[in-house]
């Protein structure tokens, strides 16, 4: 969670590199998708109540309550002349990169307000995203900060994200966005003040508190003014206050009002590995979207225990109809067999060739071929030397799921 440089957005620039953290939970179910346990308070030896900055050390930290749709805490400090310093640069040089970060904050601000809120953060805290990653799922820095709120790894398995080889919670806004808001609700508990807890958000809860230690400084604008912070993490706090303040009043400043429409989706819990295209199918829709509803199967399909999947919304009936006719009619290979006999024969990939052109001078389906060879995937096509290439009526073309009904590692 170090100082990071966004590899995607321009945005970022107006922080030049900036620092992520790493939070989540365990998916919920259906009906508790909006329901999640408050975590405990921080102890008494943590910052907060070793520097007073909570006033009397015999209360717990204050509860940051619901914050009404456009209001702005009182201790987020808008008058610092570094704050207009960033307003004029989003409104002039970085207009373009802000502009399009702004347009697609449309589409997960509201589901982000509303899972601050629920975790007593505030919920301006949502327009985060917008110089973190500028509001991209796929956004990747230099030190492997990823998602909407660029979290490390460490940061994000902390906070419960699952991150491995099949899935990257970070990446999911809905779940990124429960981990981020505890991160930086126990920041809060720790230090008692949102421009610090920014700011270790930014760099690190150690470095501010190290500050703190050797009494330097007693809040962001001395630490920054009298140079005890990077630049990055002096531009990350008057940056964000100024992207809040145009996200909140774009017209004021001379952008439009985003347009998008928040995400709607359905959820299905899929319970073996099965390609998003293959999902997309049985749920009549593109590839594209399914993959743009769940950014955390990286791999672009479910991995082999299964997992909670997104459907758009109003589609997930149909799906479910044709999901248990897929299971009921689908061939699937035990990882021990080999490919079926009965006139299967052996093809060398030439120079030029892919399985996808074999497939089709053989009149079988690409996603028998790949089943039938256990290709995960095309992009592993340039690993493969040889196809077992069957006959039509040896695989029901009913098979569909390029897989072969599990993921081979």
């Amino acid at each position: 969670m170090r100082f990071r440089t966004h590899s995607v957005l321009g945005v970022a620039l107006l922080v030049s590199g900036v620092a992520g953290c790493g939070v989540t939970q365990n998916a919920a179910s259906d009906s508790q998708i909006w329901s999640w346990q408050n975590r405990d308070s921080m102890s008494r030896s943590t910052a907060q109540w070793q520097y007073g900055l909570l006033g009397d050390s015999n209360t717990v930290a204050p509860s940051l309550g619901a914050q009404p749709a456009g209001t702005k805490p009182s201790d987020f400090d808008f008058s610092n002349p570094r704050v207009d310093t960033f307003l004029t640069r989003f409104q002039t040089r970085l207009r373009s990169s802000f502009s399009q970060a702004l347009s697609r904050s449309g589409r997960y601000v509201s589901r982000m307000s509303s899972i601050l809120q629920k975790e007593g953060v505030p919920q301006q805290l949502a327009y985060l995203p917008l110089i973190e990653s500028g509001f991209s799922v796929h956004a990747v820095s230099r030190a492997g900060a990823v998602g909407p709120w660029q979290l490390i790894s460490g940061t994000g398995r902390r906070y419960g994200l699952r991150i491995d080889a099949y899935v990257d919670e970070r990446r999911d806004p809905v779940k990124s966005t429960q981990a981020a808001a505890r991160y930086l609700k126990d920041l809060y508990n720790m230090f008692g003040d949102w421009h610090l807890s920014l700011a270790a958000y930014n760099t690190g809860e150690g470095t501010i508190t190290r500050i703190l230690e050797r009494g330097r400084a007693d809040d962001f604008w001395e630490m920054s003014a009298r140079g005890y912070l990077y630049r990055e993490t002096r531009d990350f706090v008057p940056g964000f206050l100024a992207a809040l303040q145009i996200a909140e009043t774009p017209e004021a400043y001379g952008f439009d009002t985003p347009d998008e429409e928040p995400m709607q989706y359905d959820r299905v819990k899929i319970s073996r590995s099965l390609s998003l295209t293959t999902v997309a199918q049985l749920s009549g829709t593109s590839t594209d979207m399914i993959k743009e509803l769940n950014p955390a199967l990286h791999r672009g399909v479910v991995p082999p225990e299964g997992y909670p999947v997104r459907l758009p919304k109003g589609t997930k009936e149909a799906f479910q109809i044709a999901y248990a006719n897929y299971e009921e009619n689908a061939v699937r290979f035990p990882r021990s067999t080999s490919a079926p006999r009965g006139g299967t024969r052996r093809q060398r990939i030439r120079r030029g060739e892919t399985v996808a052109s074999i497939a089709a001078e053989h009149f079988v389906s690409l996603a028998q071929l790949q089943c039938v060879n256990r290709v995960v995937d095309l992009s592993s096509e340039r690993a493969v030397r040889t196809l077992a290439v069957p006959p039509r009526e040896v695989i029901p073309l009913l098979v569909a799921d390029r897989y072969g009904g599990r993921v081979l590692d």
